[in-house]
């Protein structure tokens, strides 16, 4: 019931992508049918996702192709909040252990792979131990670990999947260096999409399928967080993270028969 009056009074919403409107390329079932819903009744959303294969016009086309029909703005990537901060840093020299779709956002700065200021980490498949080891020894060198993200893990058909934070942890344990997170859950990410809406904390909810990033990033600055059970929710997950949720949704489908009750 309690879920159910958060959801009905929000003015805005905040959702993340993969795991709660789409999985391994598809949507999830409800998914066009709650951006209509949401079109219907005149109500703001952002997208906010850690995931940074794609640049965010070639994320705004892809969810396109597959009718979850939203415009670029409204998408809020981890990928594109990493250009405002290396920008606030001075524009370092970077190298990128990115997606060469992604590093199409980043082509202001120069790389250099030899003596970098800063190493930039995303969702990256490349990864040896000769890249890994490159990378510990540019940080030993002095170079500031950017992480666009720290998940721990994502949901895909075949199962749960390695994220990017795997990598991070293991240079700041080999490096004794703390990386700048980028995404969620960075209080700064959420108050950029806040501030794009022209909403307070109080007046929005946030509905995802990871625990730290989505549920405990959002009430962090406020923002009641409600966890979607699809994606990689499995049972056990809440009652070991002590986290005190703002609610469950079974699904993204069930968002509109709330909001039209």
């Amino acid at each position: 019931m309690w879920r159910m009056k958060l959801i009905q009074k929000a003015k805005g919403f905040l959702f993340d992508l993969d795991g709660v409107f789409i999985q391994s390329g598809k949507t999830l079932p409800g998914a066009k049918e709650t951006i209509t819903s949401l079109r219907d009744l005149n109500i703001p959303f952002r997208f906010l996702t850690n995931t940074t294969t794609k640049n965010r016009k070639t994320l705004q086309a892809s969810l396109a192709g597959i009718g979850l029909q939203c415009s670029e703005e409204e998408i809020f990537t981890a990928g594109f909040s990493g250009v405002q901060i290396i920008r606030k840093m001075g524009s370092p020299v970077c190298c990128f252990y990115i997606t060469e779709n992604l590093k199409a956002d980043y082509s202001e700065f120069k790389e250099n792979r030899d003596a970098p200021k800063a190493i930039v980490i995303g969702d990256y498949d490349d990864w040896t131990f000769d890249l890994l080891d490159q990378a510990f020894k540019h940080v030993m060198n002095g170079a500031e670990i950017i992480a666009l993200h720290m998940g721990k893990y994502y949901k895909v058909d075949t199962g749960l999947r390695l994220d990017a934070g795997g990598f991070v942890a293991a240079l700041e344990f080999t490096t004794g260096k703390k990386a700048q997170i980028v995404g969620k859950p960075n209080k700064e990410f959420f108050q950029c999409a806040l501030d794009h809406l022209r909403l307070r904390s109080e007046d929005v909810v946030m509905l995802g399928d990871d625990l730290i990033n989505d549920v405990k990033g959002a009430q962090d600055i406020g923002i009641p967080g409600i966890l979607v059970k699809t994606g990689k929710y499995h049972k056990g997950m809440v009652e070991s993270s002590g986290i005190n949720l703002d609610g469950f949704l079974h699904s993204i489908a069930d968002l509109p028969n709330i909001l039209n009750s």
